[in-house]
């Protein structure tokens, strides 16, 4: 047996939908909606974290949050979100601003459980994010749609919230606002018209919700809304849930395995030019293009499942390693070692990595192996070049194929190794 002494802590159970008795539907079926779905009940059929501890009371969350802060005005054409530094939530507060505390995650330790079954539910590895509105009487935010799904919970105070359905663009994929600033983003989303005053959007207002302590509601991206004016002092949570576009996975593919290909990595000397290197350059642009169509259509193009959420442990956007994710070739990092030595268990090894990959801290991560896994181990550390499953299957043939994956999935954990989640480039 050569697979890891290490498991995943707890036993595969089914998961309990976190959503079904706030809003009488699972979660899939409300982010499928794509429309604004609102519910009214009870505060106490939110989970324990959203009623105790710091969203007890916005003195409570004043007094215990120590992120960062954005803040907005009041009105319908002043509500514009900037963020601040060096100022405490309460007094913003008594300025009578809107306060927008954007990472409450780590501040509510006891939310991890249920935001893993939320993003169980949809499917979709560590997308959610936490955050909490804190109106003073007056302020608000002014008319705008945001670019990601959002989950809203009420649970201080009154919210009188206006909203219109988007009739200019669907999946907007950018923040917009008439009187913000323009993301690079607008223009291919709203290039088929768009609202250039905010007085465009009380034409199609629907009736604006009172919110209670209690109120929920689930508001697609693109939904125009605003909550300018509040009358009270209020508390709001929100979960924001950054779920990759198929257009995101696509992109990730694309630059992985493209990336592998020294003409596509050449630079584009002479394209703005007027001479006849320019034309060639640009004829070898429309010929790997062309070449290029005909190879993805032979490509299994779910492998950007696997090379969204390598990419993203890669670069520190997710915190844990896609280890069922089937990958085939790897890559031993320059820039991290491992000690091996024995154990005090017999028959088993002490595996302790150092690494230092890119956008992550140096970190140590003690590792342990069934003692007949030290080969691998030591062919993986005097390799300097990528690996393939296949090519360490064959030189181990005593090997199980899933035990060495299991064993370069844990590898990959501790970033000694890292996985190369696109099929290989070819020449020809």
């Amino acid at each position: 047996m050569a697979s890891s002494d290490l498991v995943l802590a707890g036993s595969v159970r089914a998961v309990e939908d976190p959503l079904s008795s706030v809003f009488g539907i699972s979660t899939r079926e409300l982010f499928r909606k794509r429309e604004l779905f609102v519910t009214h009940g009870a505060l106490e059929r939110f989970p324990a974290f959203m009623r105790t501890g710091p969203l007890e009371s916005v003195d409570s969350l004043c007094r215990s949050y120590t992120g960062p802060l954005e803040v907005a005005q009041g009105t319908p054409e002043s509500g514009i979100q900037v963020p601040v530094r060096d100022a405490h939530a309460s007094a913003l507060l008594r300025l009578g601003l809107t306060v927008y505390f954007t990472e409450l995650r780590r501040a509510l330790p006891f939310a991890g459980t249920w935001l893993k079954a939320l993003e169980a539910s949809l499917g979709v590895p560590e997308c959610s994010s936490l955050a909490a509105f804190a109106n003073a009487s007056g302020s608000g935010l002014s008319w705008h749609h945001d670019r990601f799904d959002q989950l809203f919970f009420q649970l201080r105070g009154k919210k009188r919230f206006r909203h219109v359905p988007n009739t200019y663009v669907e999946n907007p994929d950018v923040q917009f606002s008439p009187i913000a600033h323009a993301l690079p983003e607008f223009g291919r989303a709203y290039q088929g018209g768009f609202p250039l005053r905010v007085e465009d959007f009380q034409k199609h207002e629907r009736e604006a919700l009172v919110l209670e302590p209690g109120s929920a509601f689930f508001m697609p991206a693109g939904t125009w809304h605003t909550t300018a004016e509040q009358t009270e002092e209020s508390l709001s949570l929100v979960v924001v849930v950054r779920a990759p576009s198929r257009l995101d996975l696509l992109l990730t593919f694309l630059d992985y395995y493209v990336g592998q290909a020294p003409e596509w990595r050449a630079r584009a000397y002479g394209a703005w030019g007027n001479d006849d290197g320019t034309q060639a350059e640009h004829a070898k642009l429309s010929r790997l293009s062309a070449e290029l169509g005909a190879r993805f259509a032979k490509l299994e193009v779910t492998q950007a499942y696997g090379a969204w959420t390598s990419h993203g442990y890669t670069t520190g956007t997710l915190g844990e390693y896609p280890r069922n994710a089937p990958f085939e070739r790897f890559i031993r990092l320059p820039n991290s070692t491992a000690r091996l030595e024995p154990s005090d268990t017999p028959g088993k090894l002490r595996c302790v990595v150092m690494s230092g990959p890119t956008s992550r801290p140096q970190a140590r991560t003690e590792l342990a192996f069934n003692a007949e896994a030290r080969p691998v181990l030591d062919w993986v550390l005097g390799l300097e070049r990528a690996f393939t499953l296949t090519e360490a299957s064959a030189r181990f043939q005593d090997f199980a194929p899933e035990d060495l994956s299991e064993l370069f999935g844990w590898l990959g954990h501790a970033a000694l190794i890292r996985p190369l989640p696109v099929p290989e480039w070819e020449d020809g």
